[in-house]
């Protein structure tokens, strides 16, 4: 038998120019990215008079006790309490109701399901505005309340992509829990709403990180200072850090320990941090949820 003849061999590591040029741009684009949060995280973690000369890559004199003074500053523990409770409330309030939501207007049989649909769909075009939303709540009561925060909102967005991701599971599995005596409550709940956590966990990302982010809701509808929010909090220090810092500071002598600039980059990093380690465990349903979710409206 005649030996094949070997072809020339393939270099796979031997780049050319190109991939060296395309992999700096890629390197730069990245840097730029990154490199905002990698100073804010140093900066936080520099001690506050020597990092006004200037911080680069390396915390200057390594200290935690820009954390320790600054999660101690007054107003700040109570707003994280609000903050965190708000946004675990409101996330599993969205993703149920979400899911409830895309679960009914999936059935056929549902009576005026394509007039509550198109209603739904016509949120997403027309809104009252501010005005009418601050009225409305006023009327209700809730202005100046911690219900204000956690009324359900129900999100157009959000139902589609519950409807989308449920028309998808096969109706046989609905049929053959029905014929052993399941009822519609038992069907949402022991296979719509398990099969349906890619979508659910999308939604509750979506919904985590708006409404941690959100402090136009306390800035509008609230005047109490215990109903602050972080974001809120760290948005008057955005503004006026020094004047908070001076009155702060004017008996506990806080101003030789921290400087304005200090407090914005470790409020910063707090604020930011807790949403950013949602998403390493939602990873894995996020991207199938989203997707199978927007094939189809």
């Amino acid at each position: 038998m005649e030996k094949k003849k070997k072809g020339p061999k393939k270099h796979m590591y031997k780049a050319k120019p190109f991939d060296w040029i395309n992999a700096a741009i890629m390197f730069l684009f990245a840097f730029t990215c990154i490199y905002p949060f990698w100073y804010i995280l140093v900066y936080s973690f520099s001690d506050p008079l020597k990092a006004t000369a200037g911080v680069y890559f390396w915390p200057v004199d390594f200290t935690l006790d820009n954390y320790r003074k600054v999660l101690t500053l007054k107003g700040i523990p109570r707003a994280t309490l609000v903050s965190v409770s708000i946004t675990v409330i409101c996330t599993l309030e969205q993703m149920f109701i979400s899911g409830l939501l895309g679960y009914l207007l999936s059935r056929e049989r549902m009576p005026f399901r394509k007039v509550i649909y198109r209603f739904f769909i016509g949120t997403m075009f027309v809104g009252g505005g501010l005005i009418p939303n601050f009225l409305l709540k006023k009327y209700l009561g809730l202005y100046d309340t911690y219900w204000v925060y956690i009324i359900p909102g129900v999100s157009a967005y959000h139902m589609i992509l519950a409807k989308t991701f449920i028309e998808s599971i096969p109706s046989s599995l609905e049929e053959s829990a029905r014929l052993d005596g399941a009822s519609y409550w038992n069907v949402l709940t022991r296979i719509i709403l398990p099969l349906s956590k890619p979508i659910l966990a999308t939604i509750g990302v979506f919904t985590a990180v708006g409404v941690w982010s959100d402090y136009s809701t306390t800035l509008i509808y609230t005047v109490s200072k215990d109903l602050r929010t972080l974001q809120y909090i760290l948005y008057q220090y955005l503004k006026n850090a020094s004047t908070i810092l001076l009155e702060q500071g004017s008996k506990t002598n806080m101003r030789r320990q921290l400087t304005p600039m200090s407090i914005k980059m470790t409020l910063l990093v707090v604020t930011v941090v807790p949403i950013l380690c949602v998403y390493p465990y939602m990873q894995k349903y996020f991207t199938k949820g989203i997707m199978l979710g927007s094939v189809k409206g």
